[in-house]
């Protein structure tokens, strides 16, 4: 299968069942919190992952492939995170920053 077929197919699917479900005011009011989990936290796990890869495990890779292997294995999904904090009873705003990173993290890629 098409690795572009498949982001086509199912991204767009996860990406309104989670804008759907989100409370708009509130996460318009978590926004700066939402953006400083969503984009500069990922690219330190990825920069950070690539680090390790380059340095510690001694590959012969260029540092662009393990940036790459980095963004691959560092990316999360927290559909299960977000149904687990449901069934707990946990915030909503807690719920909003899970599902809100999630949101901008899928929207990005």
């Amino acid at each position: 299968i098409n690795g572009e077929l498949l982001l086509v197919s199912f991204l767009p699917g996860l990406i309104f069942k989670d804008a759907y479900c989100l409370d708009v005011h509130l996460f318009m009011k978590a926004l700066p919190q939402t953006l400083l989990w969503a984009f500069p936290t990922v690219l330190a796990g990825t920069s950070l992952m690539a680090v390790f890869v380059y340095y510690i495990l001694g590959y012969d890779w260029d540092f662009f492939l393990c940036m790459t292997f980095g963004a691959i294995v560092s990316a999360t999904d927290p559909v299960s995170v977000s149904a687990l904090l449901q069934e707990l009873g946990a915030p909503p705003r807690l719920q909003t920053h899970i599902s809100g990173e999630s949101l901008l993290n899928d929207g990005s890629a």
